[in-house]
């Protein structure tokens, strides 16, 4: 059916005759190699090999016992039993009542006890989340997310039950609705993690700049693909650098030097109105428009954190895809140029720098602490500068902060048994990309064609033996 079909007689006679179709046997075998035997009623999904993607991130390391467990859209209860196997706290819930009443058989059948609730989370307030998640907050919430968008059967090739399984609700998206709920309720506890599959056929690639500009930190954990060219991927979301604080200064004379003054608060962040003495690379003054973000971030302090080139390509490329992603511009229109600036395209239509952003190490005795600063136009820039208003973002200085600390803390944060993941090959893409738009260059007054990115984030450039480290030796003659 399509969402703007009357439900009729008709209909109701089909689902019916759905229904009445005969239960299938099938017998799943869970990551740990233990076989659970299971009778699925038709229009409840069983478990297939988005299934086994999902279970197979959920280790024991990350299920320890005690766990207190939610698993959204449990169908028949894999996940789940899973789950209790290791000696989880287990709820689930789902919108289907014959996927409540399956789970809770084969929880019954496999002397397992669980809190199994019907409804989930949607575009529609029904209840608190309580109604569906009971009222506690968890360690892991889990849920293999409906990969087909709202319109992809708008043909009616599923009864309601079965299109409920399959397809998102909306054009916000439950992917989105989830993150929300975890910045705004305690659905998740202090350092809990949600384990979601996207699909390509879905939020796919933009999963985790959804997160961000909701405040939640994301990062992409694993992938698999298909034959059909269909890309699923398991993206952990957790609530960022908890107990660390996020300050505001009306005005620093540089956040830089203010986020040092919180040693050992890994994670904490200063934001500025005004900074009268901001400094860029190699100490040049930093120069900002009104209403503009500055800001800074304390990585790492302690023994020495080695940070190179590399970390500010990471923090580059993933702030041009943030933006991307919430301004729906394309690769045209929003690049990073290599080292540490971000440039967008005006609305005279060239491209100029919004943004540019700084890594300092300090050194205070043994310890060695390193900080991030970040500057970005929001509302207005000059003549050779842009801001977010101009790719049609509008938002302030203190609503994009919560959105940048996602961001920051999805790249740096230490999370217990998550894999530090930002692919080298979406780091080099960012590169190039921004080369043949802000290019060419020229390296020792010649024309120099970069052949990619070193490990450390230099330049490699073809027939150049040592890689180019320093960005005053390159001259960008698109720029």
């Amino acid at each position: 059916m399509s969402g703007d079909e009357t439900f009729e007689a008709a209909h109701a006679e089909a689902e019916i005759e759905r229904l009445n179709r005969t239960a299938k046997s099938v017998v799943w075998k869970a990551p740990n190699g233990e076989s659970f035997s299971m009778q699925i009623p038709p229009t409840v999904y069983p478990p297939r090999e988005d299934t086994d993607f999902l279970a197979s991130v959920l280790t024991p390391q990350r299920l320890p016992p005690k766990t207190r467990w939610l698993e959204i859209g449990c169908g028949s209860g894999a996940l789940s039993l899973y789950a209790a196997r290791l000696g989880c706290r287990v709820s689930a819930c789902d919108i289907n009542p014959l996927a409540v009443a399956c789970t809770r058989a084969h929880f019954s059948q496999n002397g397992l006890s669980a809190e199994i609730y019907e409804g989930g989370p949607g575009p529609r307030t029904d209840g608190r989340s309580a109604q569906w998640g009971g009222d506690q907050t968890y360690d892991v919430v889990v849920w293999n997310t409906p990969y087909l968008a709202a319109d992809a059967l708008s043909n009616g090739v599923l009864g309601p039950m079965e299109e409920a399984a399959l397809t998102d609700t909306d054009h916000v998206g439950l992917f989105a609705r989830v993150a929300q709920l975890i910045a705004t309720t305690s659905l998740l506890s202090d350092h809990g993690i949600a384990y979601l599959t996207v699909s390509s056929k879905g939020v796919g690639q933009a999963a985790c700049e959804t997160a961000w500009s909701n405040g939640v930190a994301a990062r992409c954990i694993a992938n698999t693909s298909f034959e059909d060219g269909e890309q699923l991927s398991v993206v952990a979301m957790w609530r960022p650098y908890v107990g660390a604080p996020v300050l505001h200064r009306p005005t620093a004379a540089s956040t830089n030097d203010d986020v040092v003054d919180l040693i050992g608060a890994t994670g904490a962040t200063v934001r500025a109105d005004v900074q009268t003495t901001g400094r860029g690379r190699r100490g040049r003054s930093w120069l900002s428009f009104s209403g503009a973000f500055m800001g800074s971030w304390l990585l790492h302090s302690g023994r020495g954190w080695p940070h190179a080139t590399r970390d500010q390509l990471r923090v580059g490329a993933a702030l041009v895809r943030l933006i991307r992603a919430m301004s729906g511009r394309s690769e045209q229109d929003v690049c990073l140029k290599w080292p540490n600036d971000l440039y967008l395209r005006s609305s005279d239509g060239v491209l100029k720098k919004a943004a540019g952003l700084l890594f300092e190490a300090v050194s205070q005795g043994e310890a060695h602490h390193v900080i991030l600063g970040l500057g970005l136009n929001i509302e207005t820039g000059g003549e050779h500068h842009t801001s977010l208003r101009d790719v049609g973002l509008s938002t302030s200085s203190a609503d994009f902060h919560p959105v940048l600390h996602a961001m920051v803390a999805s790249l740096f944060q230490q999370v217990a048994h998550l894999p530090q993941t930002m692919s080298s090959g979406d780091v080099e893409a960012e590169v190039l990309n921004g080369v043949s738009l802000l290019g060419p260059l020229i390296y020792r007054n010649k024309s120099a064609f970069v052949q990619g990115v070193e490990s450390s984030g230099s330049l490699m450039i073809e027939g150049v033996d040592e890689p180019v480290d320093e960005p005053d030796d390159v001259t960008w003659l698109g720029l």
